[in-house]
């Protein structure tokens, strides 16, 4: 009796070993989780429990092997860490346990209860932000995506339960919510969705698109936000849902319409960017001239327009895509591709679609001051681009040395928080970044000295007239004081808009213009956004930014401040005179077109390096077929293809030569380098790389095509003349002693480098380079 007695207790207790529950609290003992969840018991409160798994994990483990499924176990784990606090409202620590496999357990300490249909629409907010952090991911890894399960439950802070049972119920109840009610969560948020969708109760914030080469804006990018205290408060919130419930056209036709009517002025050809879903193609409305009739009652034209395509999913059918694409860009549209480097947007994508504009993911951009491999990706992008005709964009630039970066590779355009945060009305470029990109784009080439003249000096006081100043008395004080070009108009002291005669009477002119404008306050028909700069910004600087306004106020005055205050103006007559007196001290020793050293100073240099028994290679450098470019396409874009040549030398150089390596114009189309012997072969080898693709871009597209065109030679005949190449000679110095003696031997070197076809560099008669490429 006593022996079946003992084995009717060891058999129990051996059932007991072997159930769930008992199970459960064996594998969490030891772990922090139990005196955490006891810890939240004493307080009384409720606690949120959320379970998490991976649907079809198995999978994932059978055909991408255990190390791929430890890495995506580990990402999970970091966004449960970082997200869950952004959409459950926690008091105090959130604890994240990794319980086996590819489950995950998170408590959550409440100090107000919450609501199953509050726990419904945030529970499943957070699902949808963590499936696009795994998609983000698992595009790299795998190929794949993967959907969450995600369940929840309240353990009551009273329950009489001891923490192991209330655990226990609370994860069995939270893992039936996850595996059997998903259509029930969305079916709960459905209502709430179109709510918005009908209300168009969504936020349309605009983040620049600024050039990296001048600082202007190219355009802004469209961004939707969802109201505050929503569970579709985030983006990816938003679009991820409505793709889930098949809502995604209703809800990308409302955000256009939205972010055109709230885009407000455009100036000259800006841009606005609007993300478009690649399936969006399959929607009758789309195609039958949905946009068109937004532009119509909107200040915009379809030139204005650029479609981003966001390819969070593949495009099969490239055939149909790209006939709705060629009937929107033959009305004037542009395209650009987004997530360039993020695993989204395929190479083949890139080379079907096209597109005006490539946009590189901010995971590209992140740390690539320091990141070779990155900095070497970029520049084969910007290379690819310039070879197809598109520009490129950087997506998430945040610091400004990642600007600093991008901007010296050469990046056309650029994005993120150190430029702009995204907001409502659209933003300009931060000051920081606008100064940086300035100061980077006029960087004197290595051996120039330049003055910074800074713009307060030649300010002028301004005559000021209040922001509510009526029209007519505007109009009055115009014809009595005839000299008077313009005024700033200042709210409390600030400058806060100018007006010039020249638009005043633009819109008094008009047929009803009087009757419109006349009794109205100046506010309305004032410059809002007039050039404004530091009076310690360079003359040169501000030259350049008032060249690159739009045509309307090419002629306006520039309003000069201190430290935001109104200190003057400066007019564009005032300013070209005194860059005119500049160029003229600065032509002495500097060349004007392209701000490199001149011939005083290029003998000066050698001169110099020569009496001090350097040892250094001179590189002199001719344009072939120069002349031929500037009798076709003119004097104009004669000086921009010279430009070209002397920025990419400096550039060039800058990266690949030493610190003191000097750059110098000789004139026309001729320049020269004094570098390190064990410089001048590879620097010369990268000019040419660079130049035979950059040249290419400087013609029209019949020409490139053909590589060149026929034209007159000097006497008249017609002859075919190819694109302009380059001849570099380099003469090594050791041994020779003046300017006049270098002078000499690199002409005959040069000579005899033109004497062949294409882009070349010699040395000496015998070594020669050809371009490949």
């Amino acid at each position: 009796m006593v022996i079946l007695d003992r084995i009717k207790k060891m058999k129990r207790l051996l059932i007991e070993a072997t159930t769930p529950k008992s199970l459960l609290l064996q594998l969490l003992q030891g772990s922090s989780l139990l005196d955490t969840l006891k810890r939240m018991v004493d307080k009384d409160s409720d606690i949120i429990l959320l379970y998490v798994d991976i649907a079809n994990f198995h999978q994932v483990v059978q055909t991408s092997g255990s190390s791929i499924a430890r890495q995506i176990i580990n990402i999970l784990h970091n966004a449960l860490k970082d997200k869950t606090a952004l959409f459950v409202n926690c008091c105090g620590d959130i604890l994240v346990e990794h319980l086996w496999g590819d489950d995950f357990l998170v408590l959550c300490q409440q100090n107000v209860p919450v609501s199953y249909e509050q726990l419904n629409k945030v529970s499943t907010a957070l699902r949808l932000t963590l499936e696009e952090i795994l998609k983000v991911e698992l595009i790299k890894l795998t190929g794949i995506n993967l959907k969450l399960h995600l369940g929840f439950t309240v353990i009551n802070g009273c329950s009489k339960l001891t923490p192991e049972q209330a655990l226990y119920n609370a994860l069995k109840e939270a893992q039936r919510v996850a595996k059997g009610s998903w259509n029930q969560q969305t079916v709960h948020m459905l209502g709430e969705f179109n709510n918005l969708l009908e209300k168009k109760d969504f936020q349309i914030v605009y983040q620049p698109i600024v050039s990296l080469q001048t600082g202007t804006i190219l355009g802004w990018e469209a961004l939707t936000r969802g109201p505050k205290d929503s569970a579709f408060m985030f983006p990816t919130v938003i679009f991820n849902f409505a793709e889930e419930v098949g809502l995604l056209f209703p809800l990308e036709k409302v955000c256009r319409e939205l972010a055109i009517k709230n885009f407000g002025q455009a100036y000259g050809n800006q841009k606005l960017f609007l993300n478009i879903h690649p399936y969006i193609v399959n929607d009758p409305q789309f195609v039958k001239g949905e946009t068109k009739k937004l532009l119509d009652d909107s200040v915009l034209t379809a030139s204005n327009l650029v479609f981003e395509i966001t390819e969070r999913q593949s495009i099969n059918d490239f055939g149909r895509f790209n006939k709705t694409l060629a009937h929107y860009r033959g009305q004037g549209y542009q395209v650009a591709v987004d997530d360039a480097g993020a695993g989204f947007s395929s190479l083949q994508t890139i080379a079907e679609i096209r597109p005006e504009y490539i946009k590189i993911d901010a995971s590209l951009v992140r740390d690539i001051p320091t990141n070779r491999v990155k900095q070497a990706l970029l520049e084969t992008f910007v290379t690819f681009a310039e070879k197809i005709g598109c520009s490129i964009i950087a997506e998430g630039i945040e610091t400004e040395e990642e600007l600093t970066t991008l901007c010296s590779i050469g990046v056309h355009y650029g994005q993120g928080y150190f430029l702009a945060h995204p907001s409502f009305p659209k933003p300009d470029i931060s000051p920081p970044a606008l100064k940086k990109i300035i100061s980077l784009a006029s960087r004197p080439p290595a051996g120039v000295w330049q003055k910074a003249f800074p713009i307060g000096e030649i300010s002028t006081p301004a005559v000021q007239i209040p922001v509510n100043t009526p029209v007519k008395n505007l109009k009055e004080i115009f014809d009595t004081n005839d000299p008077l070009s313009g005024f700033v108009v200042t709210d409390f002291g600030l400058p806060v808009g100018l007006i010039m005669r020249h638009h005043l009477d633009r819109y008094l002119g008009t047929q009803y213009g009087v009757a419109l404008y006349f009794e109205r306050p100046v506010s309305l028909i004032m410059d809002k956004r007039p050039l404004m700069v530091d009076l310690s910004l360079p003359i040169e600087q501000v030259s350049q930014l008032a060249m690159n306004r739009d045509k309307l106020k090419l002629y306006d005055n520039v309003v000069v401040t201190r430290e935001n205050a109104l200190l003057g103006v400066v007019s564009v007559q005032t300013l070209l005179d005194t860059m005119t007196k500049i160029r003229i001290e600065v032509a002495k020793g500097t060349n004007p077109l392209t701000g490199l050293p001149g011939n005083l100073s290029i003998e000066k240099e050698i001169n110099s390096r020569i009496r001090e028994k350097n040892d250094f290679d001179c590189i002199y450098l001719d344009l072939d077929n120069f002349k031929s470019y500037n009798d076709r396409y003119g004097f104009e874009n004669g000086d921009r293809l010279l430009l070209m040549a002397a920025r990419l030398l400096s550039s060039v150089v800058y990266k690949y030569g030493n610190l003191t390596d000097f750059v110098g114009h000789i004139g026309g189309d001729d320049f020269v380098v004094l570098t390190k012997k064990d410089s001048s072969e590879w620097i010369c080898q990268k000019y040419i790389s660079y130049f035979d693709r950059l040249v290419k871009g400087l013609y029209t597209p019949k020409d490139k095509q053909e590589g060149g065109f026929y034209g007159q030679d000097r006497q008249g005949q017609k002859m075919w003349f190819p694109l302009v190449s380059v001849s570099l000679a380099i003469v090594n110095c050791s041994g020779i002693s003046s300017s006049d003696e270098l002078a000499k031997n690199a002409a005959q070197l040069k000579n005899f480098a033109k004497s062949k076809n294409g882009s070349i560099y010699v040395r000496n008669q015998r070594k020669i380079f050809y371009n490949r490429i």
